[in-house]
């Protein structure tokens, strides 16, 4: 065996703790990478499959009713490729735990008919027959509802009807029940007619022919459809394009990428501080070996050679640890990640780029980490080297030396703690880089979570109403009201009109889909953040106030600048009087208009689509009592409508962030996890390197306390300095994680927060962190003898 080999062997081995530390500390990053890159490659894959195998439809389109008889008409437009129809209707399903959620119903055929838009089928009868649902999967699931089993349904006339569940199927377009608290059902036509709907159908799915990501192109083959069905006497209110190509999930697959891919690089910059550091420690250690190298022959590239090929080592083994353990980690976390976004997951496999990512990072990263300190070590003379007995002078006294003298009331032992803490400055340093990156990765993610539901707070008081009522139709509004007076708890109503709409492009062709708002004026509901412009006035007339999300699709339009809006196939002008920030992804972005201009447009004056209303008090319970009391009311007048409360609505939007929250919380353990081991190596490190002054501190009385307290005094030093560093850089951390985050989930960039609870828990963590990280390197200070020391090289 060759004497550099027997070298590298050597020193694996000489120092079983030192080998460990550096092997998991470059595993941490080869751990991390394979995770992020194994996941999101499957997660990509997998539901990517997932959607295409359901023949996706590429735009629906909303209309009044329609016979079936009308669909092979629809199937002779150009360019279209396959028409299906159903009808649409939301109500509400009872949970086992006495909650009810909303369930969007669709009328089916039989499931082996059905070419857009497919039903996968699960479990129970293959037929479905009157008085029977479909659930779908997870829906069925959270709600402990089996084939079998009788559920439910609340229609929007306060009625219950119960029906017998005969199966459940997966269904690619449902909302994910663990992200939303919504869920889908599928029943025959004849059921829906006694649920409130009807035997004829409410919209289509379409699939055209052609690419399937150009908007532009959809939108005009859709234009076509809706044409012929305006000439059949059927009304088109609305022309869905939302995402086209892409699985409805996908704005939540790109945020998660983008928060796991951010906190993986800086977890690789960690672990690429910790092999730093611990190579640099190594080198210090062994000066003396490197001394006698070059006193027997070596050359300077001989040496870089042989600890480079020590670090090529710790890095092949640190392969064989994060490769396999990153993989099953890989495996549990995309079928939970695809699970929670109720798709199906295919074979595992681990892709080759990310294989070759995690060797990159395993054998490259570790290399290029110790390059500067082996390098620089190497470059020690004979001279220096075999002159160098272990012990640490301090040079020339330092301001802390200095500060320290002026302080003799201060006890022996943490005067030395305070003095070895900045002894080896460079050290010290890279430990802190460690330890306050970690810290303010960690901190940050308690501030983007207060981030985010803060904006989610932010926008709910766009819709401070109570309790929201959603007519099916338009009604009067004197009689809606004249229906609900009196009802205990209600203390204010406001009448609003909900309506689709859409902005024409330039070329009077292609255009925008929005929600148009109608308040009536002097409205208390709406509190809206305006960036530019101003809110309606009670004198305006055909003025719109548009969100974020309008002007990212339309980035030329300013306050001032006239738009062009089609309502119920009706073109008029509007002017922009005012930009709202708005958080959220919704597919439609929702904008406000004066009622008055919109009653005068679509003939509905003193009609409503909603009521706003607002309790005597806002607490949940009062919310639910008052809602009951107003559905029981509106049915007995025989108003269809649907209704929520305003705490329902936040608790749905706060469920779609819990999952980018419980991913922070996880990375933020992780990262966690890299500043303990690295404490934990330079501890180890600094006692090795002062074995001998530990020996003459034995020689000249030091006890067993004074030793372990020196050395748990210096780990918490280290550890609270790195909490005040890690305060400060998390303010830019958190800043450009809330950009990020906005921008992909909420299309703007999040409202900053800074976390106290996120800085006073790493607080103690840090403080945990160093009593762990020194505990052990104190112990094996305290076991030290003069005669081991003294034998010590």
């Amino acid at each position: 065996m060759q004497a550099p080999l027997k070298k590298i062997l050597a020193d694996l081995m000489s120092s079983k703790g030192r080998s460990i530390l550096v092997i998991l500390s470059i595993a941490v990053g080869v751990f991390a990478v394979g995770l992020v890159a194994t996941s999101f490659s499957l997660v990509k894959r997998d539901m990517a499959a997932d959607y295409l195998a359901v023949n996706p439809h590429t735009t629906r389109i909303y209309t009044g009713e329609f016979a079936s008889d009308l669909l092979p008409e629809m199937r002779t437009v150009p360019e279209v490729d396959a028409v299906e129809a159903r009808y649409n209707l939301w109500v509400k399903i009872a949970g086992a735990n006495g909650r009810q959620y909303p369930i969007n119903l669709d009328s089916i055929g039989p499931l082996d008919k059905i070419q857009v838009d497919q039903l996968v089928f699960e479990k129970g009868s293959p037929a479905l027959a009157d008085g029977e649902i479909y659930l779908e999967r997870q829906g069925a699931e959270a709600l402990n509802l089996n084939p079998g089993d009788s559920v439910d349904l609340v229609l929007n006339d306060g009625r219950a009807v119960t029906l017998r569940v005969a199966g459940t199927v997966h269904d690619v377009m449902s909302n994910p029940f663990k992200f939303t608290s919504k869920t889908s059902g599928y029943v025959n036509h004849a059921t829906m007619a006694q649920l409130g709907g009807s035997v004829l159908n409410n919209y289509l799915t379409v699939v055209t022919a052609g690419s399937h990501t150009d908007a532009a192109h959809i939108r005009r083959v859709a234009d076509r459809i809706a044409a012929r069905m305006t000439e059949n006497g059927i009304p088109v209110y609305n022309v869905n394009i939302t995402n086209p190509g892409q699985h409805p999930a996908q704005s939540i697959i790109n945020t998660v990428l983008v928060l796991m891919g951010a906190l993986t690089v800086l977890v690789i910059f960690l672990s690429a501080f910790l092999v730093t550091n611990t190579i640099s420690a190594l080198m210090g250690q062994q000066i003396r070996q490197i001394g006698v190298m070059k006193a027997v022959g070596a050359t300077m590239a001989q040496v870089v050679g042989i600890y480079l090929g020590l670090v090529l080592a710790f890095g092949g083994l640190a392969l064989l640890i994060g490769i396999p353990l990153a993989g099953l980690a890989s495996m549990a976390f995309s079928r939970w990640l695809i699970g929670m976004l109720n798709a199906t997951p295919l074979p595992f496999s681990i892709p080759l780029g990310s294989l070759g990512l995690q060797i990159f990072i395993g054998l490259v990263v570790p290399v290029l980490g110790g390059l500067i300190p082996v390098v620089g070590g190497a470059r020690c003379t004979v001279r220096q080297a075999i002159t160098s007995y272990g012990l640490v002078s301090s040079g020339k006294p330092g301001l802390l030396d200095r500060l320290l003298e002026a302080l003799p009331w201060l006890p022996r032992p943490l005067i030395l703690s305070l003095r070895n803490t900045f002894r080896r400055k460079s050290r010290l340093v890279l430990t802190l880089a460690t330890l306050t990156l970690g810290g303010a990765i960690f901190i940050a993610m308690f501030g983007v979570r207060e981030s985010l539901y803060l904006e989610i707070d932010q926008s709910a008081a766009y819709y401070q109403a109570d309790v929201n009522v959603e007519f099916t139709r338009p009604y009067p509004l004197d009689g809606v009201q004249a229906a609900i007076d009196g009802t205990p708890g209600v203390a204010a109503v406001e009448g609003w009109s909900t309506l689709r709409a859409n902005v024409l492009h330039a070329d009077g062709e292609t255009s925008d889909q929005i929600v148009v708002y109608a308040p009536p004026a002097g409205t208390r509901l709406v509190d809206l953040v305006l960036t530019d412009g101003r809110w309606l006035l009670p004198t305006d007339g055909n003025a719109i106030v548009v969100p974020n999300q309008f002007v990212n699709l339309r980035p030329d339009v300013e306050v001032g600048d006239a738009i062009v809006v089609r309502l119920n196939e009706v073109d008029t002008p509007f002017t922009v009087v005012g930009i709202y920030r708005m958080a959220g992804n919704y597919p439609s972005p929702f904008t406000y208009i004066p009622y008055d201009a919109l009653a005068k447009i679509t003939g509905t004056a003193g009609q409503v689509t909603s009521l706003r209303i607002i309790t005597d008090r806002h607490d949940p319970a009062r919310q639910e009592s008052v809602l009951n009391a107003v559905q029981s009311r509106l049915a007995d007048h025989q108003f269809d409508a649907a209704l929520t409360t305003g705490g329902e609505f936040i608790a749905q939007q706060r469920s779609q962030v819990n999952v980018l929250i419980m991913l922070l919380l996880a990375m933020g353990v992780l990262i966690a996890a890299v500043g303990g081991l690295g404490l934990m190596g330079t501890m180890g490190m600094n006692v090795l390197e002062r074995t001998r002054e530990i020996g003459v501190m034995r020689s000249i009385g030091a006890g067993n306390g004074t030793i372990f307290q020196m050395v748990v005094v210096e780990g918490a030093l280290i550890g609270l300095i790195s909490w005040g560093l890690s305060i400060l850089l998390a303010v830019p951390i958190t800043h450009l994680l809330d950009i990020a985050l906005g921008k992909q989930l909420m299309t703007i960039p999040i409202v900053y927060t800074f976390s106290t609870l996120g800085m006073l828990v790493w607080l103690a963590i840090a403080l945990g962190l160093s009593a762990v990280a020194s505990s052990l390197p104190a112990r094996n200070a305290v076991r030290l003898t003069v005669r081991d020391v003294l034998a010590y090289e």
